[in-house]
């Protein structure tokens, strides 16, 4: 797999791994380059060369998390995304028909299906600590509907 750096404003936005340029499963304004392996958020980008920000090494350890819990109702986990992320994973899924390249094609999909299944009146919870609803939270980070920081913040679930 390839490594692909969104850039936006000389600064790496994000990064996806993908054997090919990821610019035609995106926002098609986004602008992806292949970066070199290691290379981070917030790195810094020329036109040519990654710069990865320095560490930053904290001066007293940081405060312990709070609980949180990971076992949601399906209405808890669809709150947690904003009405403009729950707007972008419904007209991102609705594209799958229009689109032509398969993969592409197959992602939409998922992805719709992944959010329809919290409609499931049979569904009790939404279990954050299941690889499969991770996986579908990561499988937003790549269609660009979340960044990887918002897909942190709703993979920690609520405060218990």
């Amino acid at each position: 797999m390839k490594l692909w750096a969104r850039i936006e404003n000389d600064r790496v936005a994000e990064t996806f791994e993908h054997p090919t340029d990821p610019t035609p499963l995106f926002v098609p304004d986004w602008t992806w380059i292949e970066a070199p392996e290691g290379t981070r958020q917030g790195a810094t980008y020329d036109g040519s060369t990654f710069a990865n920000p320095e560490p930053v090494t904290p001066d007293e350890p940081p405060a312990p998390e709070p609980a949180r819990r990971l076992n949601l109702t399906p209405a808890e986990f669809r709150n947690s995304f904003s009405a403009f992320e729950e707007v972008a994973i419904v007209d991102f899924a609705a594209g799958a028909e229009a689109e032509t390249d398969a993969q592409a094609k197959t992602i939409r999909r998922v992805v719709g299906v992944f959010f329809d299944r919290l409609k499931d009146p049979h569904l009790q919870t939404v279990d954050l600590a299941d690889p499969r609803n991770l996986a579908g939270l990561d499988l937003l980070v790549g269609a660009g509907i979340l960044t990887a920081e918002r897909r942190e913040t709703i993979a920690k679930g609520l405060p218990a």
